[in-house]
């Protein structure tokens, strides 16, 4: 079972270039603030299908799992299912451009999805957490090489995880879906607790 992501990042790769910060931040921040700015400094100046493929490819990321976390296969059934070979600690995928994808495990239980290429390695969980969904790094991986994203998403699902993104037809539904993280964020700011 796969679920097509090409389409969106197609859509959003040709505007991604000419603001990829503010892209970056709709794509990657865990501050629905950050992302609402990001998308009212857009609106004038993006079609409104690349902002919402945006949206939608911040939904996947967002869906993605958190590193360590527990699979619902063994490594072995992984490695077969999703065709990974052993090299030295890690189960690796190499992937038709110059880039791979490799998994650290132990029994049902991965480390971390790591993506390698010539430039080294990048890590999925961002290091340190908290400001970003995933590492930085990816997000410009995945708007250079084609069918990246597809393939971490392949692999998370042979893993058995749970992947189900949420998908927004339109910028208004991402806003009212959100408004009260939005909320909660500003309330944070400014009416602290004494």
């Amino acid at each position: 079972m796969s679920i097509s992501v090409a389409p969106g990042v197609s859509r959003l790769r040709s505007v991604f270039s000419e603001e990829p910060e503010l892209f970056a931040s709709i794509l990657n921040a865990s501050s629905p603030i950050e992302v609402n700015l990001a998308l009212d400094i857009l609106r004038d100046t993006t079609p409104e299908r690349a902002l919402v493929a945006a949206i939608n490819l911040r939904e996947v990321l967002s869906a993605l799992p958190v590193f360590p976390c527990s699979m619902a296969v063994d490594e072995v059934t992984l490695a077969r299912v999703a065709g990974l070979e052993k090299d030295r600690l890690a189960w690796c995928k190499p992937l038709e451009t110059d880039l791979g994808l490799s998994v650290t495990t132990a029994g049902n239980f991965c480390f971390d999805l790591i993506v390698q290429g010539s430039d080294g390695a990048i890590f999925l969980t961002p290091v340190p957490r908290g400001n970003d969904i995933v590492n930085p790094k990816l997000v410009d991986a995945i708007m250079h090489h084609e069918g990246l994203l597809a393939a971490i998403v392949d692999l998370v699902i042979d893993m058995g995880i749970v992947f189900n993104p949420r998908p927004y037809l339109s910028l208004e539904d991402w806003s009212l879906d959100h408004a009260q993280e939005v909320m909660d964020d500003v309330s944070e700011l400014f009416w602290r607790p004494r």
